[in-house]
């Protein structure tokens, strides 16, 4: 059974957002290889900003900082929605043969230099010490620990020929606490990658409504991620629009290994779309013209009580 959207926390307008980052990022221009790289920073090497937990609110606290003397601002926020135990902003607490750690009791983040062991980056979660030892009630907010950016220079979904994602992903851990009131359909952990595909055409009627577009990596329920697609009643009411895990990699990340996905969005993005307009949304407008894609974020989103950890290198997001 699926449970109700994890997607709760996502209330603040992603227009407001990305007017923001424009005066923030640089426009980004071709990198070499195919195609134009819409992220930036995507080794996570200038750190990340730190986002208060308190729901529907982006309010920034500090910065995890490579070290003091780092110029280039941060192109990543840290989403902990509903943590009770935020990051501490400064430098990292370890730091040694180019990976950079920042930890607390419940969460952790690893940087890593690219090409090593350690690269790009991990999360890492104890929800456990989070919900005090007990198991989630229903209703009861839940944690995460998301990376984050919007992305202002992809073109109009009518003048692309692929949206080109890759990113190599590896489960280190998960281990679910045996607690009393287990229940499936209320406790899990969920590592994703999301797209938000939004109307950004000036003078659009349905102008600033958007779709979730997910990319699963993992699920503790499932080898492979099931397919969601239904609204998020959890806040943002927005379309959600998620195909299986096995549509992005062929290997689970229950394996423990390394799995690879390289696949072409566009065709799946024009899919969710049509999807979300047969269910009755964004039907204020049915051209791909207005739509771009306006946001990352990826990380875990974890409403059970576990000990989880994934580490990810090699993202990229080129459009063509």
């Amino acid at each position: 059974m699926r449970p109700r959207s994890f997607r709760h926390c996502r209330a603040v307008p992603w227009i407001l957002v990305l007017a923001w980052f424009a005066l923030r990022l640089p426009q980004l221009s071709g990198a070499p290889g195919p195609g134009r790289e819409l992220l930036h920073d995507p080794h996570f090497r200038d750190g990340f900003r730190l986002i208060e937990p308190t729901p529907g609110r982006r309010i920034p606290y500090g910065e995890l900082r490579p070290d003091t003397s780092h110029a280039s601002p941060p192109a990543w926020d840290l989403d902990q929605w509903s943590s009770r135990y935020p990051l501490a902003a400064g430098t990292p607490g370890f730091a040694a043969s180019g990976i950079l750690r920042w930890t607390n009791s419940a969460k952790g983040v690893t940087l890593g230099k690219p090409g090593g062991e350690e690269a790009d980056l991990s999360l890492r979660v104890n929800s456990v010490l989070e919900y005090g030892g007990r198991a989630r009630t229903q209703g009861e907010p839940w944690v995460h620990l998301l990376a984050e950016q919007p992305i202002t220079n992809a073109p109009p979904l009518d003048q692309l020929s692929n949206a080109i994602l890759q990113v190599e992903a590896r489960l280190r851990s998960s281990v679910r606490a045996e607690l009393p009131g287990y229940s499936p359909g209320l406790h899990a952990a969920q590592f994703q990658i999301f797209l938000s595909v939004q109307n950004l055409r000036q003078g659009s009627p349905g102008y600033g409504h958007y779709l979730w577009f997910g990319i699963p990596l993992y699920d503790d329920r499932s080898r492979f991620p099931k397919a969601h697609k239904t609204q998020d009643t959890g806040g943002t009411g927005m379309f959600i629009f998620t195909p299986p895990g096995e549509t992005f990699a062929a290997v689970s990340a229950h394996d423990r290994g390394w799995i690879r996905v390289d696949k072409d969005l566009l065709p799946l993005i024009r899919e969710g779309l049509e999807t979300a307009w047969k269910a009755g949304f964004l039907t204020e407008s049915r051209s791909p013209g207005d739509y771009r894609i306006a946001s990352m974020n990826l990380g875990w989103e974890v409403p059970g009580s576990f000990e989880v950890e994934l580490q990810l290198r090699d993202l990229s997001l080129r459009v063509r």
